[in-house]
């Protein structure tokens, strides 16, 4: 799969240009297969004073409020959307994936259901707007977000940005060597080491430790899928662990087919020791 044609470049030319200045009306939704589907969340309070929720608790699709993109899908807002602008927004190496609905981040537990949005596969769908390399290949991108323990807002948000190019030399390197598990149920004992950069941009001399998993599909509920073969085993076997303390991180496989699904955390002893921030991996330009 081409991940930069998934979106387009008449379409990533139009973000870039709402990137600058956010146009009157929004992109047509056609009705989906959840259209039907029963309102979704929320997990926190509406009214909570949080400034990314903020941004989006009243944007539309025909007043984006400063977003770039605001999608509800069937029209309906429970499972909708904001695209707001990251850390570089003129250049689109940073963009933020937010639901429309009050949604706290990866602990709650509505994010388990079985009819809950798939938000990785929404944000995935941004990536065609990452700007491509110098000689014009596709973006080395990756989706993700951090552990209640570990972040700035109270408000789910998927970073859609670019992968550090030590920790992609890891991750290469681990597929290569036969590390990564291809199996979700053996995905809690399928540990790799995986450098990125320090908070001054030096490259991490010591790796720490990520369970990593190859899997083929993007359009599934990655929540539920850690929760059911890392978290739930692990609270089983007598860890102190919940969803609370996890991050997450998806990439594209280069070594092969599908993609990468890097899980850490700071509880359950993982060797080497493990992250509750994915703000490492990221290459936010």
């Amino acid at each position: 799969m081409t991940t930069t044609n998934r979106i387009g470049f008449a379409r990533r030319f139009a973000l870039i240009a709402a990137a600058a200045s956010v146009p009157a009306m929004g992109l047509a939704v056609a009705p989906t297969a959840g259209a039907q589907a029963a309102e979704f969340g929320p997990c926190g309070k509406p009214g909570d004073n949080v400034a990314i929720w903020k941004d989006v608790k009243t944007a539309t699709p025909q007043h984006k409020n400063g977003a770039i993109d605001v999608v509800f899908p069937g029209g309906d807002r429970s499972r909708g959307f904001a695209v707001r602008e990251g850390h570089h927004p003129a250049q689109l190496t940073d963009l933020l994936v937010i639901p429309t609905a009050r949604e706290t981040g990866i602990e709650c537990n509505n994010l388990l259901d079985a009819n809950a949005p798939h938000y990785f596969k929404d944000a995935f769908d941004y990536v065609g707007t990452l700007p491509p390399g110098n000689q014009g290949q596709s973006p080395d991108w990756a989706l993700g977000i951090n552990s209640a323990d570990n972040r700035g807002q109270d408000q789910l948000h998927i970073h859609v940005t670019l992968l550090d190019p030590t920790a992609r030399a890891d991750i290469d390197q681990a597929v290569k060597n036969h590390k990564v598990t291809k199996d979700a149920k053996t995905w809690k004992d399928s540990v790799i080491g995986v450098r990125g950069h320090t908070q001054t941009d030096q490259i991490e001399k010591s790796p720490h430790g990520y369970r990593a998993w190859n899997t083929d599909n993007i359009d599934q509920n990655f929540f539920a899928a850690l929760n059911t073969d890392i978290v739930a085993p692990l609270k089983k076997a007598g860890a102190d662990v919940g969803m609370n303390n996890e991050t997450l991180l998806i990439t594209k496989n280069h070594q092969g087919p599908g993609f990468i699904v890097l899980a850490s955390d700071e509880k359950s002893g993982l060797a080497p020791f493990g992250v509750n921030n994915i703000e490492r991996l990221l290459d936010k330009g």
